[in-house]
């Protein structure tokens, strides 16, 4: 039985041949994998895959010699969608090294985040890897010159993001929402952040130190500085587990397990435990890599966990974890973020309440954005009542269309408000060091 069985009732035989798959490489799992493949039902496989893994799926069941057992036309959307990455990368590395040209000469330095290095550094080849936008980290003094480089270079905000307040609605206190910025007639998409999860005004760790740490990297010809290996980690873990509360699926933990596994010997678990105890990533830290190892069998040394006690109520974290990851993602697009959270309220108050928020969000939740957005200045009831009309004018068509289809239905919203619930439960379970009395 596999580990995660334990927290995961719903979990099959292709399940766990997804994740032996993913993860473990040794020979006799080769072995086991050879006997689980005959009794894998295939297409149940790939609708509990995420698209968003195709492209590594299919690496594997050719490097593991499963490309002949899985049906022609499911190995064939594996490589279109390693097609359409490949084709997606070329794009952004050419907006990236023009980019990056443009910031040299007035000299704005700008590290890489997440997706962009990952595809190069942890994953065989950038086309298993697909990235939605490319993340840059520039200092705060220069942001206003790093702006103007990206405006200079043709990207601008599209007008979908014209009314932010729906991501602050689920941002960090404290937290400068970075809006995709577009360049038009592409899909290249760039996001400019001055803040990091795993840092100030959350963590006791400057961005400064960040920078100061940085390494130079070279991305599949293309030069640029990423955090060193152990702030890169602990930014993989702060975003998917504090920022996202393990909603963005499987590829994340992935993404973890492959970081982990790439840099090796290069990781000084005795200093990432201390750091974690130190800086107060401790609960986060523990219960994601727990998960990360159980899930793919990550190789984690003991002294870690030895180290970094669990949170308390580590095997409910775990439950409600793994529902969260191994939700339904297609939920994303046919249910509103706003419509789950008002409905995992537990009384009619509370919903009318969280309503009422929506329409007159405190000044915590207006936040501000990079680039700055001029449509978080309406605030107020008036502002907050655009807001409730624009959502109807523009997302209810789409919601009564999937409606009339089948794909919305009353027990589509209630899997949608059981898992708003779940993210609730897991950011009231662990509570960050600087909130503590």
């Amino acid at each position: 039985m596999h580990r995660i069985a334990t927290y995961y009732k719903d979990l099959s035989t292709e399940h766990e041949f997804l994740l032996e798959l993913l993860g473990k490489r040794n020979q006799v799992c080769h072995h086991e994998l050879e006997n689980k493949a005959t009794e894998i039902n295939w297409p149940h496989l790939f609708f509990i895959t995420s698209p968003d893994l195709y492209g590594y799926l299919g690496y594997r069941l050719m490097k593991l010699g499963f490309q002949s057992r899985c049906p022609a036309s499911s190995f064939e959307e594996t490589v279109n969608v390693r097609r359409a990455t490949a084709a997606q990368w070329l794009r952004f590395r050419f907006e990236l090294r023009r980019l990056a040209a443009e910031f040299a000469r007035q000299h704005v330095d700008f590290l890489l985040l997440k997706g962009a290095v990952l595809a190069s550094l942890a994953y065989p080849d950038a086309s298993m890897r697909s990235v939605s936008d490319i993340d840059i980290l520039v200092r705060s003094d220069n942001l206003a010159k790093a702006l103007e480089c990206v405006y200079a270079a043709g990207f601008k905000c599209p007008g979908r993001y014209a009314h932010p307040e729906n991501l602050m609605e689920s941002a960090l206190p404290g937290e400068e929402i970075s809006l995709p910025v577009e360049k038009p007639g592409t899909r290249a998409l760039i996001e400019v952040h001055t803040q990091l999860e795993s840092a100030e005004p959350w963590f006791p760790v400057t961005i400064g130190q960040v920078w100061e740490t940085s390494k130079p990297a070279n991305l599949d010809g293309l030069k640029v500085r990423i955090p060193d290996q152990h702030e890169f980690l602990f930014h993989l873990i702060l975003h998917l587990a504090r920022g996202h509360l393990f909603s963005l699926g499987l590829r994340p933990l992935l993404d973890v397990h492959l970081w982990v596994e790439c840099q090796g010997e290069l990781l000084n678990w005795k200093w990432i435990a201390a750091e974690c105890g130190r800086r107060g990533y401790g609960d986060w830290a523990h219960l994601t890599l727990k998960i990360v190892s159980d899930t793919f069998g990550t190789r984690i040394p003991s002294y870690f966990f030895e180290h970094v006690p669990p949170p308390p109520a580590l095997d409910r974290l775990q439950r409600l974890a793994y529902e969260q990851i191994w939700s339904d993602r297609r939920l994303d697009s046919l249910v509103p973020p706003r419509l789950a959270m008002t409905l995992s309220e537990g009384s009619v108050k509370s919903a009318v309440f969280a309503l009422l928020r929506r329409v007159k969000p405190t000044r915590q939740e207006r936040g501000s954005t990079v680039p700055p957005s001029t449509g978080i200045e309406s605030a107020g009831l008036t502002g907050g009542f655009r807001r409730i009309l624009n959502d109807f004018r523009v997302k209810t068509p789409q919601y009564l269309r999937a409606w009339r289809k089948g794909t919305l239905r009353w027990s589509t919203l209630q899997e949608a408000a059981r898992l708003a619930k779940g993210r609730l439960e897991i950011k009231q379970l662990i509570v960050d060091p600087h909130q503590r009395k």
